[in-house]
């Protein structure tokens, strides 16, 4: 009897850990605006994956002061266990997300998703190098030139104290190199640098610059999009070595419901702020036909100089390939 009474405390001892083994409480981390579609999305998100998991995932979404090296940082102490990224975040932990960043490379919408599918797999794997899975992607808008004052030629856009993420000192040197006044700032620092005249010109989507109130000290937008400004969400494989295969396929399906929505409503809320900040003073320059072929041009001829320096050869081709294939459909 004693050793059945052993056996069966045994067996609930052991099953309570398997039960416990399998309950994630994960925090994950981001800079992104309370209150923000961003935010808005990570919450549901979030929400879904406890209800679709029955409570063993859950995650708090928590807004973090710092920047994204912060949350970076800490990740590798395995707090938090998630974040949602940006691009300077993402290219901070490899180059190969620079890729996203190239001035004019994408055309359209349908474009940069298309090319987006395409580098998936290899940037999945590059990640994982870095301890890290992808969750899914997200979508910030596309980036516009804000500035104090109207930018009507590449010579007033050099002359700019223009933000650039901090932390990246070749895209500074990139651009002093170029005739550019770079003046690298965390993004969190933005609006203190605008307040002080330390920069006065940025490139950011519109929804960004209405969220963050930067447009305030900067009335004029460049009606030329530059870029669409991708983000993702990661976990470390710390975490997600304990959630269960059939755990991770509700989170999984989950963040592409987020992906999707985020793909579809960033551009549309873009026009939007757009709209509601041309109430309050913003004034948009329309850009020529032609000097925007000129533009286009300059700048292809200026970031050639990427592949291999700031963006890894094999990824700018793959990029350049699924551009092409897409283009020719």
């Amino acid at each position: 009897m004693k050793a059945l009474r052993f056996a069966v405390v045994a067996a609930l001892l052991l099953s309570a850990a398997a039960v416990s083994a399998q309950r994630s409480n994960l925090r994950l981390g981001t800079i992104l605006p309370a209150n923000s579609i961003w935010d808005r999305s990570l919450k549901e998100m979030a929400a879904a994956w406890q209800e679709g998991t029955d409570g063993r995932v859950r995650v708090q979404v928590r807004g973090t002061a710092g920047d994204e090296s912060t949350i970076i940082r800490r990740m590798r102490m395995n707090n938090p266990q998630v974040a949602a990224l940006t691009l300077p975040g993402l290219s901070a932990i490899d180059e190969a997300f620079g890729v996203f960043g190239i001035p004019f490379f994408f055309a359209s919408d349908a474009e940069a998703e298309h090319v987006v599918e395409a580098l998936t797999p290899r940037l999945r794997e590059v990640l994982a190098g870095h301890g890290l899975v992808l969750l899914n992607w997200g979508h910030g808008g596309w980036a516009h030139i804000f500035s104090a004052t109207a930018i009507q030629s590449l010579d007033d856009l050099r002359s700019a104290k223009l933000f650039t993420s901090s932390g990246d000192d070749g895209m500074v040197q990139w651009f002093k190199e170029n005739g550019f006044n770079p003046v690298p700032l965390a993004l969190t620092d933005v609006l203190m640098g605008l307040n002080t005249g330390l920069i006065d010109a940025y490139p950011s989507p519109p929804y960004g610059a209405l969220v963050f109130q930067w447009y305030r000290q900067t009335s004029h937008m460049l009606d030329i999009p530059l870029n669409p400004v991708f983000g993702a969400t990661v976990m470390t494989e710390r975490a997600w070595a304990r959630i269960s295969d059939a755990d991770r396929e509700v989170l999984l399906a989950q963040a592409r419901e987020t992906q999707d929505f985020l793909f579809e409503a960033a551009p549309a809320q873009d026009r939007e702020a757009v709209a509601e900040m041309q109430k309050r003073g913003l004034t948009v320059t329309a850009v020529p036909p032609m000097f925007a072929d000129f533009l286009r041009a300059e700048v292809d001829r200026l970031t050639a100089t990427w592949r291999g320096s700031r963006v890894p050869g094999d990824i700018y081709d793959a990029a350049l390939e699924a551009r092409s294939a897409f283009r020719s459909q």
